[in-house]
């Protein structure tokens, strides 16, 4: 299993165009997406309310899975201010600072887009923290430093980058169905006739 998730609450006062509606309309587009392509692992698109007030969405979603649901879980991908048009760079934060599988699998693909790999750095206080907490290899995408209007009324969708949401979600899809595509298929006789060619912006890079 593989959980793509963000979360869909703002602090009071906030329209939250950053935070985090641009994480949650990017799960919702990866889910779009990705249900095009053929896998052999198990992808959830998840968003979690309450994340501004201790991460209790997500801390309770990771509490209330059964042991061997849990284990099957090899990556959590926490999208999370997304597409600030102000904010820095994009950095992957784990919560001891160490690489792990969805790291790798990140900085191959932005390596390969890009031309560089994204770096890694520590750091909590979102939804990747309970996955992480349980032994989940867990990572936050976030660009860094954050925006100036970070929890204000300014963060609204005029300061949104398209370019910085493309750029995101053509890392993370990629990088998951690195993962998760099937080594060999086999397609049914039906399929084999039906030629898929979705017209998203992520069909070049998951080819």
């Amino acid at each position: 299993i593989i959980v793509i998730g963000a979360h869909h609450d703002s602090v009071a006062g906030a329209p939250g165009a950053n935070d985090d509606a641009s994480g949650t309309a990017m799960t919702l587009e990866l889910a779009r997406v990705l249900k095009l392509f053929p896998t052999d692992t198990e992808i959830r698109f998840i968003t979690f309310g309450a994340e501004e007030v201790g991460l209790l969405g997500s801390t309770h979603y990771v509490n209330s899975l059964p042991e061997d649901e849990r284990n099957r879980i090899v990556a959590n991908f926490n999208l999370d201010m997304v597409g600030s048009r102000d904010a820095g760079n994009l950095v992957l934060a784990t919560i001891d600072g160490e690489p792990n599988l969805v790291t790798e699998l990140a900085q191959e693909t932005s390596s390969r887009l890009n031309g560089e790999a994204t770096p890694i750095r520590s750091g909590g206080s979102s939804d990747h923290v309970p996955f992480a907490e349980v032994g989940i290899p867990a990572a936050l995408f976030i660009h860094s430093p954050s925006e100036p209007w970070y929890h204000t009324p300014d963060d609204t969708i005029d300061k949104i980058s398209k370019e910085k949401l493309k750029d995101v979600a053509s890392i993370v899809g990629t990088a998951v169905y690195q993962q998760a595509q099937i080594d060999r298929m086999i397609k049914p006789r039906k399929q084999q006739e039906k030629k898929v060619e979705p017209q998203m912006f992520l069909e070049e890079d998951l080819k």
